[in-house]
């Protein structure tokens, strides 16, 4: 009986924990699915953009990483994020970064969204902008999703990032290319049309690898993941 008692509790300890990793997996999941819903991505054929593919495969191989599927997002502001865990990842490019950055820059932007997937930082993503992302969207305050991704993230997707190149300025020359770019004005009421303006860009701003776009003049004390800060310190590669 005393055996009963205490099989009993182990087999349900171990049945709870088996039905959290499960339920983790299933958010896990779900929740990429669901970001790349918000943001109003959709799947690019890897034959319509061979050099950002042939990028993508080059490096996954340094990192140790399997191709994550390439989506885009119709806006004309140049910027890039990854949602999801490998295997199972997404790397999201705006058409504006295919329009606008050359081959030594885009391999800075895909290595920078490539170090968030390997470092994990990805499915955070896709966590975070699920569940906190309405949030922004609805008071247009992104102090959430920011604590939710974790501060100092992009800066460190930076370092990881340049060491993994073999033109390690060209991150550096991309994120410089992208300050001269804003959300473009079309009108009364337009500004919720590009993912970089309005409230949509307070659900998802911390998100992407040019998170300061929009806040340009925004103070920057103290704070890692500001593009102008980053900037500076990828000069010194």
């Amino acid at each position: 009986m005393v055996l009963g008692l205490v099989i009993g509790p182990v087999v349900g300890a171990v049945a709870a924990a088996a039905a959290l990793v499960l339920l983790s997996v299933a958010v896990r999941r779900a929740a990429t699915a669901a970001a790349v819903a918000l943001l109003r991505a959709e799947w690019l054929d890897p034959d319509d953009e061979p050099r950002l593919a042939n990028l993508v495969e080059g490096l996954c191989a340094s990192f140790g990483l399997r191709a994550p599927r390439l989506l885009v997002v119709a806006d004309p502001v140049p910027n890039a994020c990854a949602l999801g865990a490998d295997p199972g990842a997404a790397l999201l490019v705006t058409s504006g970064l295919l329009d606008r950055v050359g081959l030594m820059e885009m391999e800075g932007v895909v290595a920078h969204e490539l170090a968030h997937i390997k470092r994990h930082d990805a499915a955070v993503s896709a966590v975070a902008l699920t569940v906190v992302g309405p949030l922004g969207w609805l008071t247009g305050n992104d102090a959430w999703l920011h604590r939710a991704v974790g501060r100092g993230r992009e800066y460190r997707a930076d370092q990881l990032g340049a060491a993994m190149v073999r033109y390690p300025p060209g991150l550096h020359d991309a994120l410089e290319s992208f300050q001269s770019y804003e959300v473009a004005q079309g009108g009364p009421g337009s500004t919720d049309r590009s993912v970089f303006g309005g409230r949509r860009s307070a659900m998802s701003r911390w998100l992407w690898i040019d998170p300061s776009v929009g806040r340009r003049q925004a103070p920057v004390t103290g704070e890692l993941d500001a593009t102008r800060v980053r900037i500076e310190a990828l000069a010194e590669w």
